[in-house]
């Protein structure tokens, strides 16, 4: 069994909980619905902004001020550590938040694991991101230039970040053996898990895929782990220097723990990939968990087929663009606009649009609209049938 340092409920608290958690997101999300539609916005806070923003021009709807505490630099990652305020409510190890951060007046979001241990925050109410540098990221670009290109750790002006609440359930289940397969940055919502727990009675298995010595993440932290759990193997491969891990290794570790859980976290294709292999070896989908690094891991139903190119509308701007198979924030983005957005995973509603008319399939839930008006956000949006949008 494998637990963290947070104590755990009794089962009757834990039934009391979840129902009152339930109730909660049924309110939240009837409450939500009715700010859209009067206010055109999430909530009556976010309307409110403009106006509280007057007054305090750092405040943010719906995220939580943070302290930048310290930057360190390997290889092209940053390692960003950071004091949540008072408002930010905590993590399970392997979710993610949203990142804001404001560049010349104008917010830019971007969704990050959080790649540091439970107890850090616990204990110091502090947090890690690893972020990769980009060539073209705003975000990264920014933080890259605080300080001379030779200091490893940076001097650090007050900048405005917020932090939107932690999300998301690629969390690591307490009762039954796992397999973790990751790649690139795909480790760094693993790295929280893994360094998060405290006893650890089930077989863990992690291979971590990289590209060279200098792209390899967190290297003290495995040699530290395997000493601290003898139940826990760490596979290390450089891409650059023995090729992808194999079919086979993982298929060996499937027929010594065919119970096992898989985890898989990574570059969009090495995820699709591996989600296809487990298909093949008939791996039941209920024990396969993914987190992917951009649209690709935002899919169509099961068993949907590529789309034909759809006309989608712009009413205001007289256009008429081609959709594929992504995204419509995907195929605007193609036809050479640019609509706004934040996130790019459906969750910061920056890209929220008007639809007058036509079918679209929410990537993240599957569900499909109706054909009439609505709002829509664009990135977790795959038109269906010719659309209408209306937006700035």
């Amino acid at each position: 069994m494998t637990s963290f340092s947070t104590p755990q409920p009794k089962r009757l608290n834990q039934q009391i909980t979840k129902k009152s958690a339930t109730a909660a997101a049924l309110w939240q999300q009837c409450w939500r619905w009715c700010c859209q539609v009067a206010l055109v916005q999430p909530s009556l806070l976010s309307y409110l902004e403009p106006l509280i923003r007057l007054v305090r021009p750092t405040f943010r709807a719906h995220v939580s001020h943070a302290k930048l505490v310290q930057i360190q630099q390997h290889g092209n990652f940053l390692h960003l550590t950071l004091r949540p305020g008072g408002r930010w409510q905590g993590f399970i190890p392997g979710q993610h938040l949203q990142l804001v951060l404001e560049i010349n007046g104008r917010a830019i979001s971007r969704t990050f694991s959080i790649s540091s241990s439970l107890q850090l925050f616990l204990e110091q109410g502090l947090i890690t991101l690893t972020i990769q540098q980009q060539p073209q990221g705003v975000i990264s670009n920014q933080l890259q230039q605080l300080s001379e290109p030779t200091a490893v750790v940076y001097s650090l002006p007050q900048l405005p970040i917020h932090l939107s609440a932690a999300q998301g359930s690629f969390t690591l289940s307490q009762h039954q053996p796992a397999l973790l397969l990751a790649a690139g940055s795909g480790i760094t919502p693993i790295h929280a898990m893994l360094t998060s727990i405290t006893r650890l009675t089930q077989p863990l298995r992690l291979i971590y895929s990289y590209r060279g010595a200098d792209q390899l993440l967190f290297a003290e932290s495995w040699r530290e782990l395997q000493q601290k759990f003898p139940l826990l193997q760490v596979q290390l491969i450089d891409t650059q220097s023995r090729g992808r891990v194999t079919v086979a290794e993982v298929t060996a570790w499937l027929f010594q723990q065919p119970d096992s859980q898989i985890y898989v976290c990574g570059p969009t294709s090495f995820s699709q990939s591996w989600l296809h292999q487990l298909a093949l070896l008939k791996v039941p989908p209920a024990n396969i968990k993914q987190e992917s690094f951009g649209l690709g891991a935002l899919r169509p139903e099961n068993g949907a087929q590529s789309l034909h190119p759809i006309r989608v509308t712009l009413a205001a701007q007289q256009l008429t663009v081609q959709s594929g198979d992504g995204s419509l924030l995907q195929s605007l983005e193609a036809a050479g606009l640019d609509p706004a957005y934040g996130c790019r995973r459906g969750i910061c509603m920056q890209c929220l649009c008007q639809k007058s008319q036509g079918v679209v399939r929410n990537l993240v839930t599957g569900e499909t609209s109706d054909a009439g008006p609505g709002q829509i956000q664009l990135c977790i949006s795959q038109p269906l049938s010719a659309v209408e949008l209306n937006f700035v």
